[in-house]
This record gives C-alpha cells, sequence and structure tokens, in this order.
C-alpha cells in the first residue's frame, strides 16, 4: 500500500508520517484484507527512519506492508502521479502552496483523481475557511493542522473502508467498439503483449488496449503482478511452485525473478499455512 503526504511544510509532513505509521487503522485494515502483520510488526526499514521532502518523491519511509512518501511541491507528485510509477492509494493533500488563490492542493486532486477514481484523499489545511472548497472534489476526510493521532486514524479508516469498497465494483472496459462490464471477482488473470491487454474471466476473454499497471490499479489487493506480463487472481490458484502459479483452469502462469520475493510475500500474506 502506498499512502502519499503532499505539503510544502517538512515539520508538518514529518509529522502525518509519524501519525501514520502508528495508526492502528492501517493495521487493522490490511490485517483484514489479507492476513498481513500489522503495521507496527516487523517493518522492513528502520523504525526511525525520517522522510525524504524532495519534491520528486523521495525516499520512501517503508513499514511493514505500507510505504509512506511526502512530496514538498505539487509539481513533484503530479511528476509521480504521471510518470507511470503505482497509483498512491491514499493521499494526504495539503490545501494551500502559496499561490495568489489558495486552493492549490484542491484543483491538483480534481486534475488527478476525478470521482470514481480509487485513490482516496485526505485533506489537510491549517485554514478552516477552505473547508467549504472541498466538496467539489472526490475525498475521504478533512484535517485541520496539527492533527492528532485520533483524528488521522478515523480519516485512514475512512479511506481504508472506500478504498476497499472502490476496488470492488465493476471495471468498464472498451473493447472492439463495445464497452464490458467486468466484475474483478470473475477476473482469474490478465495479461499484457505489448499495447494489448488481455483479460481472461470466468466468461471468456476480454481484449482492450491499456497498460497493466492501470487495470492493476483497479483491482483488490489480491490480484498479483507476478511478471512484467502477468496479473493473476490469488481465488483462482490451485498450486504455486515457487517460479509459476497453476490456475483453477488448468493455465500455467510465469513468476519471474525479479518479482519472487514480492510474490511469495503476497501468497503468504492472503493464504493460511497448515503444518
Amino acid at each position: 500500500m502506498l499512502v502519499a503526504i503532499v505539503d510544502d511544510d517538512r515539520l508538518q509532513a514529518e509529522e502525518l508520517v509519524r501519525l501514520v505509521r502508528r495508526s492502528p487503522a492501517l493495521g487493522r485494515s490490511l490485517t483484514r484484507s489479507s492476513g498481513r502483520a500489522p503495521v507496527g510488526a516487523a517493518p522492513t526499514g528502520r523504525p526511525d527512519a525520517s522522510p525524504e521532502a524532495d519534491g520528486a518523491g523521495g525516499g520512501p519511509a517503508a513499514l511493514g506492508d505500507v510505504d509512506v512518501r511526502c512530496f514538498d511541491s505539487l509539481d513533484g507528485f503530479e511528476r509521480f502521479c504521471r510518470g507511470g510509477e503505482p497509483a498512491a492509494d491514499i493521499v494526504f493533500m495539503d490545501i494551500r502552496f502559496g499561490g495568489p488563490d489558495g486552493a492549490e492542493g484542491i484543483e491538483a486532486v480534481a486534475r488527478l483523481f476525478p470521482r470514481g477514481s480509487a485513490t482516496q484523499v485526505v485533506y489537510v489545511t491549517g485554514y478552516g475557511e477552505c473547508h467549504s472548497k472541498v466538496y467539489s472534489t472526490q475525498h475521504a476526510g478533512f484535517l485541520i493542522k496539527p492533527a492528532g493521532q485520533e483524528a488521522v486514524d478515523e480519516a485512514l479508516a475512512e479511506a481504508l473502508r472506500r478504498r476497499a469498497e472502490s476496488s470492488e465494483r465493476p471495471v468498464l472496459i472498451t473493447s472492439g467498439g463495445d464497452v464490458r462490464v467486468v466484475l474483478p471477482r470473475d477476473v482469474m488473470w490478465v495479461e499484457s503483449h505489448r499495447r494489448l491487454l488481455c483479460i481472461h474471466t470466468r466468461h471468456g476473454e476480454v481484449k482492450t488496449y491499456l497498460k497493466l499497471a492501470r487495470i492493476a490499479e483497479m483491482l483488490p489487493d489480491r490480484f498479483v503482478h507476478c511478471h512484467q506480463s502477468f496479473l493473476v487472481n490469488l481465488d483462482y490458484v490451485t498450486s504455486w511452485g515457487g517460479d509459476r502459479f497453476v490456475l483453477t483452469d488448468g493455465r500455467t502462469i510465469p513468476i519471474s525473478q525479479r518479482r519472487r520475493a514480492a510474490t511469495r510475500a503476497a501468497v503468504l500474506a492472503y493464504a493460511r499455512t497448515v503444518r
């Protein structure tokens, strides 16, 4: 899970990172959805690591399955969003960045995350009069600086709830001049070949021109990007051999060397192990 904090005040950004990393709401959500360890358990990075806020997607402050990244400018964050990187799941967006109208953050959200986007936005501001302006955009919360732990926990819980609901909604795919309605639970696996994307469902194939990373953003966490060209729904996996998946229809899907560690972690988090 990727949480982005967009704020030109470094101290405020660092404090928000600390509150997000400590939030039990985030840990409960990850545990419920996939059996992963809570945020406070088994850190993958230094527990005291400070975020980098360099405006270009500074070094992540990663803990468990959560990657928190800080951006100290809207330009840097927009470059990150449009640069083909995995989309942020949750964005804490400051509203004012020094412009004359004082609502640059709201304008950025309108551009980057139109209504229907799976990314959940929580606005953060020191100016209460901005409250009414945020309703022109899709958002999950509104925090007044300095935000406390309880307020961050509540905003995260609501953002995660909305994110889970959004990921299970039908996806509209343009295919051969028609618009097909695809339910995430029906998708077994997805294959990309150059610009052509083939979505294999229980009811047949849906072909379209779309990047694999884009469809991955719209699907639930049980979908694993196990290979540069493949995305697999773990609900349909009957066998896992470390370097391949075997699905319920007998299809074998490769797991690339580069993605084996991440795939293994996803499988072990998703399934219970009996010894």
